[in-house]
């Protein structure tokens, strides 16, 4: 295998064994190659994620980069005042986002790590900064995207609309301040929700302490019976042992009778 191919699955090895298997390489590698590899840093968490949706699910990770170089031809079209239907490239690459953000969340799954909060922001925000920032499949860390000014300020030198795609990453958009009353209707709903979840936890509360009332006299009674039970073992267990003296005595006497005769 090539050294770029050894390298490559380094970068496809769960996290836990990228270490030692870049050491191993480093000890193979020829002389002018182990500078190369010594630099090669383990990746994070989020960024081995999206390395895996490049190396596991090839069509996510390509049908995301096309959509986003769409969106980014289109940004660049309507910074320079041309009329562009952005919703037509928005919705898209957006539906590409998901596709991918569920996948990764599924790798992270399989692969035994957490799906936390932090960890998948910081996979949307590479996500969304996709393509660019480093080489495919290779990530050490998360993307960092840059806004849309950073778009304005370098789009002039973008040749055409791949080279501003390989140049440019967004940031994820701000969301909207809610309407003061969209926001009091979603608070009345969540309320009048909530009281609603409180009462039929107080129904099924009263549901629960009837049935264990209920179990509790069940348990007196069974304990009752037991002891009861006990007792007549016992005195049946005093009873056998008063028989069985009985039956030993007779039988001795018989055998003192019998040596008489």
């Amino acid at each position: 295998m090539s050294l770029a191919g050894e390298i490559d699955r380094l970068f496809q090895l769960p996290l836990s064994e990228f270490t030692p298997a870049r050491n191993e390489l480093l000890k193979r590698a020829p002389a002018q190659e182990k500078l190369h590899i010594q630099a090669l840093h383990k990746p994070n968490v989020p960024a081995w994620a999206v390395n895996q949706l490049y190396w596991r699910e090839r069509k996510v990770y390509d049908l995301l980069v096309r959509t986003a170089e769409r969106l980014r031809a289109a940004h660049a079209q309507t910074i320079k005042g041309r009329s562009v239907d952005l919703a037509a490239v928005e919705l898209p690459h957006a539906a590409a986002v998901k596709r991918a953000a569920d996948r990764v969340r599924d790798i992270l799954a399989r692969s035994g790590d957490a799906a936390t909060s932090a960890t998948m922001n910081a996979v949307m925000d590479t996500l969304q900064a996709l393509p660019g920032g480093g080489e495919p499949g290779r990530l050490t860390r998360p993307l960092a995207p840059l806004g849309f000014g950073a778009l304005s300020a370098i789009v002039k030198g973008a040749k055409t609309p791949k080279g501003l795609a390989e140049i440019v990453t967004f940031a994820r958009p701000k969301p909207p301040k809610p309407n003061p009353e969209v926001a009091s209707a979603e608070a009345k709903r969540a309320k009048a929700e909530a009281d609603k979840r409180q009462r039929e936890i107080e129904t099924e509360l009263k549901g629960l302490d009837r049935e264990l009332a209920a179990a509790r006299k069940a348990l007196t009674r069974a304990e009752a019976a037991k002891a009861d039970a006990d007792r007549e073992v016992e005195r049946s267990a005093a009873d056998v042992s008063r028989r069985r003296a009985e039956v030993d005595r007779i039988e001795r006497d018989v055998r003192r009778l019998r040596e008489r005769q």
